[in-house]
């Protein structure tokens, strides 16, 4: 498969990729709403993030507030972090590896030739 006709199918699913993760967390938030008690755990979580340009800084961050029980407090761009209140944290790293993925499929979109970002670590920042 070219790399051309690669990221054209990444675009033409992306809604449906994104629309999953709305789905999901909307009928996680609406079902802590209708029961009895509540589910949630609520931090602010530093985000580190792979992404150089403003751009990409802004997309993830408004995937991030566009997700029911998630909202971008702040961010940075040197080195690239979000700020991100999460209402269900109790496990931090499944919290940061959905942002992650997130913007994996994101950098998949904004960078050509590319389907998948660099390796995430300490070499990269």
């Amino acid at each position: 498969m070219t790399p051309f006709l690669r990221r054209i199918l990444r675009i033409a699913w992306f809604p449906f990729f994104y629309g999953s993760r709305v789905v999901t967390s909307t009928l996680q938030v609406a079902w802590d709403i209708l029961t009895p008690g509540s589910a949630s755990v609520p931090a602010l979580i530093e985000v580190p993030l792979r992404c150089r340009t403003d751009l990409e800084i802004t997309a993830v961050a408004n995937m991030v507030s566009l997700t029911p029980g998630t909202v971008t407090v702040a961010t940075r761009t040197d080195p690239p972090t979000l700020w991100v209140h999460g209402m269900y944290t109790a496990d931090e790293r499944a919290f940061l590896d959905d942002i992650h993925q997130m913007e994996d499929y994101l950098l998949g979109l904004t960078r050509a030739g590319r389907t998948r970002a660099e390796p995430r670590g300490e070499e990269t920042r």
